[in-house]
């Protein structure tokens, strides 16, 4: 007969049972220590939170042209019906402009991103003026980068004598292209056609500066864009009225010379020769009044082609810094030393417990 007692093992597979009075008593128990790592990791954090480069961010908001009330009126009921199906008339009404929603492609784009190295921005830390990419390139320059300068050659260009016709950047000019796409960002709202462009630099009149160049950029680019046509159209119109002025006057010289050296003539020959001057003289006055008329339709076809960006906030110089949250940064170095020691705990109990469960 077998012993009834070998069928009650109370915890035959041996699981660890942990009731909530252990988890306070391990609370307890390690109380100081969790405290003296989450403050030993909180002086890490200090020390990175008061060493780390600041960072200072400015915002500027433009309500651009999205569409003309003309346009719209045009649509009638169409544009009420696909206005109630979720489409939006108001970016097709137009097929020469730039939809808003394609306005941060512009400025996370490599020319933009060239144009701002090359401005000019003025540095409050340091009471001057420089370029852009000279600020940049004096960020940059330590002494563990002067300590693997020769590591860091610039390599030479694939393609130096421009044969591709391609735009070829250095390694440094990468880099450069690369920051200020991570720096400068745009953003566009569907639901009410606002662009706000943010931007973060190291110094608050940076990032004031080149927030307000990020705008200016756009309303040029914009703007170029939707003029173009009319503005070609324009520069060929002036070319041919001032060569048409040329031929009217010379035409009406000549008309005017003729007949005061034959003011006295009958013949028939001279009145055929001041006719044709004539009809030379009404074709050339006509031609060139018709294009005075194209011209002046085109000048004014530019000005209505010219979108209109009003801007809701401009750039400010921002006076607190944005980076780094020196309170938020240590809280969480707190928090983090306490949660490595509690796994590092958890972790050499567990395998003190398999060592004596294996050995017993």
């Amino acid at each position: 007969m077998q012993d009834s007692t070998s069928n009650t093992n109370p915890n035959p597979s041996n699981e660890i049972e942990i009731s909530l009075a252990d988890i306070i008593h391990f609370f307890k128990s390690n109380l100081r220590s969790m405290v003296l790592w989450g403050a030993g990791f909180g002086v890490l954090g200090a020390i990175y939170a008061f060493t780390a480069q600041k960072e200072f961010e400015s915002k500027a908001v433009v309500l651009p042209e999205i569409a003309s009330s003309s346009a719209l009126t045009k649509m009638g009921g169409l544009g009420a019906l696909a206005g109630l199906a979720g489409i939006d008339i108001s970016q097709m009404n137009s097929t020469e402009a730039i939809r808003p929603d394609l306005y941060p492609s512009v400025t996370q784009s490599l020319p933009f991103a060239l144009y701002l190295l090359e401005q000019n921005v003025f540095v409050s830390s340091t009471q001057k003026t420089i370029s852009l990419k000279s600020y940049f390139e004096s960020l940059n320059e330590s002494w563990l980068d002067q300590l693997f300068d020769s590591e860091n050659e610039e390599k030479p260009k694939l393609d130096p004598k421009q044969a591709s016709k391609a735009v070829e950047l250095t390694q440094k000019q990468e880099a450069l292209v690369k920051q200020i796409q991570q720096r400068v960002v745009t953003a566009f709202d569907r639901k009410t056609g606002i662009i706000t462009i943010n931007t973060k630099m190291p110094d608050p009149v940076v990032a004031a500066t080149v927030a307000r160049l990020s705008v200016e950029y756009l309303k040029e680019y914009v703007t170029n864009y939707r003029t173009d046509k009319a503005r070609k159209q324009l520069t060929f119109l002036q070319k041919q009225v001032n060569e048409a002025k040329e031929r009217y006057q010379s035409s009406e010289a000549a008309l005017a010379s003729y007949r005061d050296r034959n003011g006295f003539l009958v013949m028939n020959s001279a009145k055929i020769t001041e006719q044709r001057l004539q009809s030379e003289f009404m074709l050339a006055q006509n031609v060139y009044n018709g294009l005075v008329q194209q011209y002046e339709q085109a000048r004014i076809r530019v000005e209505e082609e010219t979108p209109v960006f009003k801007m809701l906030e401009p750039a400010k110089i921002p006076l607190k810094r944005s980076e780094p949250k020196r309170v938020t940064t240590i809280i969480l170095c707190f928090l983090l030393g306490s949660i490595l020691y509690i796994i590092a705990k958890i972790i050499l109990s567990s395998l003190n417990y398999v060592q004596l469960t294996i050995f017993n």
